[in-house]
């Protein structure tokens, strides 16, 4: 059994080290697209934040119901049987959680590379470089990856204060209050695209619950894993506004739409190429949190599913001198690296969006479930009860229904690949019986 050790701080500092990832430089072009005002566009990042803070709630009281390394995998199979964790876990190991560490990888590659020049041609060897190093340096032990994860977290945290402070003091031209911009920013009209809207938004807002994955590893779950959870949703979301605010100082809804990197352009036009360099750097230490605890928590899913199904046991061992699952860590480092060679992985993240809300869609309503079945005195009371579980399981079902009809094949792939998983789980249990 993996020893508890995980405080209040270590669950902040993953949470925010896992949501504050490369989104944030790169999203607020992709919301301008469909909102082309001002008060609109910083309006989607609030619902985006409450959304997010309600989700927060849900998964306070489940983890402290639950207090499983797992997380989520836990949970759905709780509610709902080990077909529907099974099937969870599944598309999280293969294609979601390893789709998205070959990404980070791939932006960690990028940056490092735009810093040295000379390294360009070995982006992919760089970002499975980076993928062997922060996998073994959470093999090697619990306390290095978290250690690392706090001090990552905590330049995220300075690095976007900084940024917003300089863009303050230097910046101007932009038109924070102006109601609409330039005519054509978005085809959707003024609130029309406020749901696709929240797809970027709340992607840049996910990964809020992913301490939970390692629940079993924390010394209070009835307290200090919960309200972990709401202190770094509510401190994402500060700063999330604070920089888009910051933003919009700088340019209109319209100029933000036109442009992938804002981040990046803005500080060259206010510093030259020392900006951009500034800007890179930045952005790296990002990418290398994002990376570090995307390793951190996503092995205790392929852990999780070893302990429960003896047909892949070797995934659910703990290595006697580290004391970590280091099996399954290599497990999720060797795939993202295939992944990363390969070089298509593009495809894979295409519908994560339907299957993440699906996923929520299932968590929300299991809250209404497990309830039943765990006192009072067991679990962290969650403020707002039914209510915030009911507004997070309709949030989900409505951005989940918007993710199906603006991407309807990138749903249907979602689905297929789940569906693929049943014949699967009958075949390891089917192994597993005889």
């Amino acid at each position: 059994m993996l020893k508890r050790r995980l405080g209040f701080w270590d669950s902040v500092a993953i949470n925010i080290g896992i949501v504050i990832g490369v989104g944030i430089f790169r999203t607020p072009g992709e919301v301008a697209k469909y909102l082309d005002a001002s008060h609109i566009i910083l309006l989607a990042w609030v619902a985006g934040g409450v959304i997010t803070l309600l989700g927060g709630l849900c998964y306070a009281e489940l983890s402290s119901s639950f207090p499983q390394t797992g997380g989520t995998y836990v949970y759905l199979r709780e509610s709902y049987g080990r077909l529907a964790g099974f099937l969870y876990g599944w598309v999280e190991i293969l294609i979601l959680r390893a789709g998205s560490l070959a990404g980070v990888a791939y932006v960690f590659a990028d940056y490092l590379v735009s810093l040295f020049p000379p390294l360009a041609g070995a982006s992919k060897w760089i970002a499975v470089a980076g993928v062997v190093f922060f996998t073994g340096l959470n093999v090697i032990g619990l306390h290095y990856g978290t250690r690392t994860q706090a001090v990552l977290s905590m330049m995220k945290v300075v690095i976007l204060l900084a940024m917003s402070v300089l863009i303050f003091r230097f910046g101007s031209g932009g038109s924070l209050w102006t109601q609409t911009g330039t005519a054509g920013t978005s085809s959707w009209g003024t609130w029309a695209g406020f749901a696709p809207a929240l797809i970027p938004v709340l992607w840049s807002y996910g990964g809020f619950h992913e301490s939970t994955f390692m629940s079993g590893e924390f010394k209070d779950t009835r307290r200090e894993l919960p309200l972990s959870l709401i202190v770094s949703t509510l401190a994402v979301m500060a700063l999330y506004l604070l920089v888009n605010v910051a933003y919009l100082k700088m340019v209109t809804p319209s100029e933000m739409a036109g442009t992938t990197a804002i981040a990046s352009d803005i500080f060259k036009s206010l510093f030259g190429p020392r900006g951009q360099w500034l800007i890179a750097c930045a952005i790296l230490i990002s990418a290398s949190g994002a990376l570090n605890s995307t390793i951190l928590t996503g092995a205790r899913i392929p852990f999780a599913l070893g302990t429960d199904h003896a047909r892949v046991g070797w995934l659910g061992t703990i290595h006697a001198g580290f004391e970590t699952p280091a099996r399954a860590f290599l497990f999720n480092g060797v795939w993202a690296s295939v992944l990363v060679l390969w070089g298509n992985f593009e495809s894979l993240l295409f519908f994560t969006g339907f299957v993440k809300w699906l996923e929520f869609i299932l968590v929300g309503a299991s809250v209404f479930i497990l309830r039943k079945r765990i006192a009072a005195e067991d679990r962290f009371l969650m403020v707002g009860y039914p209510l915030v579980p009911l507004a997070f399981t309709a949030a989900s079902v409505w951005l989940c229904l918007a993710v199906a009809i603006h991407t309807p094949m990138h749903a249907f792939t979602g689905l297929a690949v789940i569906v693929a998983g049943v014949p699967v789980y009958y075949f390891l249990c089917h192994k597993q019986q005889s």
